[in-house]
């Protein structure tokens, strides 16, 4: 066989592929199907995202496959149809995005009853909707960024590093976000983000969509990590995010952001710990070596989140007790002993609930293979029972686990009922209006360097 021969078959072999994987992964996007095995609902899930919330990027990239393959003289009819009926389904993976604006719609209609305020989503005629469909890597603008800020006192930093490693101190860390209008004393809405990752990875980069919204709106916007593989496992990570609440508290009226109006977010894993840390404010159990420190939050916004460990209705189609307990607590004995069990009850959301005082604002896409729809929905029918707080539900049809962190049209439309609930509820002057007490505020603002939070050489 010649070189260009063998060049053309594997060519051809490539799009044979290429053109039955996308034709699966279309399938599953549509349908939203599990599996048993959770390595692959992990696969599945972020590739049926790509295929759900950016379709054209992924028509695209298969027309510019296609044009090469005709140009080299490769191309095959039968697989021409196969592409044919993947870029169908595509389309409507797309109609079936913009069609969620009409719950999205819903939701803002019955928040507009209380507040007074009416949005209107940005449809196909808008630029708004143009600039951010056609631009998957929107950014936010006019903001500036610290990066890196640890949150550990010196008195923590030596014995962790005796008992784990540098790597350990350096993912306890968080990133702040100051719109570039605001400064300090200014007292504006802080919104602290927990990344997901299934407790174990992740980054506090990831924050989707959500950081820009928020950024126009002149909030402060904290996104923390937390120690992702520490030898004793969880509850460290929300013991860390409880450390950088501990921060926010102390620090963050240097940029702008007022220490007794933090709402707390996350996403997966990150929307638990979110959860977790609204529902437990104070505890000491949860906060060693900073017992007396005030660890209340005024909101809650847990996105995709896992709010049920024990799992006891079995929603889930692996055993995710078992997991939980065996590879991020680290934790003796089977899942199902009474000691384990007790363990996943006392680290559930939804056991927690009773007498809370915060509002929430819960979203979930109704086809998240991770983490089914149903935790999300028992998790509203227990609140509104069992607390006269505040409580809103989004449930976002034909959303895949995390669909929030990718920017299509379901997104946007998703960021914007969050940040409206957000402003009704914790927006306390309109952004880019100075209230004299504000002004005040801002005059009396003490900015010193964060001389506390930082490396020490001191045992």
């Amino acid at each position: 066989m010649g070189v260009v021969a063998l060049v053309r078959s594997i060519w051809v072999l490539s799009y044979a592929v290429v053109s039955a994987a996308g034709l699966l992964l279309t399938g599953v996007a549509i349908t939203g199907l599990p599996t048993k095995s959770r390595t692959a609902n992990v696969v599945l899930s972020l590739l049926s995202n790509h295929m759900s919330e950016l379709p054209w990027t992924v028509i695209l990239l298969d027309v510019g496959f296609y044009i090469w393959l005709s140009i080299t003289g490769t191309a095959i009819r039968l697989f021409n149809y196969v592409n044919v009926i993947s870029v169908a389904g595509l389309l409507y993976l797309f109609k079936r995005s913009i069609d969620s604006k009409a719950t999205v719609d819903n939701f803002l209609n019955q928040l507009s009853k209380d507040s007074r305020t009416c949005v209107e989503l940005p449809g196909p005629n808008s630029p708004r909707f143009w600039r951010q469909f056609l631009n998957p890597l929107h950014w936010p603008e006019n903001y500036t960024f610290y990066e890196d800020i640890p949150y550990w006192v010196s008195t923590e930093q030596m014995p962790i590093l005796r008992s784990e490693s540098r790597n350990s101190i350096l993912q306890m860390v968080l990133d702040v976000y100051r719109p570039n209008k605001v400064q300090g004393g200014d007292d504006r809405p802080v919104f602290l983000y927990i990344h997901g990752g299934g407790w174990t990875s992740g980054s506090k980069k990831w924050t989707g969509p959500i950081l820009s919204e928020l950024l126009s709106r002149e909030w402060i916007v904290v996104s923390t990590g937390y120690r992702l593989n520490y030898k004793d496992g969880y509850p460290t990570q929300l013991i860390d995010c409880k450390r950088a609440l501990r921060w926010i508290k102390d620090e963050i009226r240097i940029f702008g952001g007022d220490p007794q109006n933090i709402v707390v977010g996350g996403d997966s894993a990150g929307g638990h710990l979110a959860a977790l840390l609204a529902l437990t404010p104070n505890l000491p159990e949860f906060q060693p070596g900073f017992e007396k420190v005030d660890t209340t939050v005024q909101g809650c916004v847990p996105q995709s989140a896992s709010m049920d460990l024990m799992d006891m209705k079995n929603y889930n189609h692996y055993n995710t007790r078992a997991r939980f307990i065996k590879e991020v607590a680290r934790r003796e004995g089977s899942a199902e002993s009474e000691e384990n069990l007790k363990f996943l009850t006392e680290h559930s959301p939804i056991f927690k609930i009773n007498g809370t005082s915060v509002p929430f604002l819960v979203v979930h896409g109704s086809l998240d293979t991770m983490i089914p729809v149903q935790f999300a929905r028992d998790f509203a029918q227990k609140f509104q029972k069992e607390s006269n707080a505040k409580f809103n539900y989004l449930e976002i049809p034909y959303g895949h686990h995390a669909f929030h962190v990718f920017p299509s049209p379901r997104t946007w439309y998703t960021v914007i009922a969050t940040a409206e609930w957000l402003a009704i509820n914790f927006d306390r002057h309109e952004p880019g209006k100075q209230t004299s007490a504000a002004n005040e505020s801002r005059q009396k603002v003490q900015v010193h360097e964060l001389v506390e939070w930082g490396w020490s050489n001191d045992e």
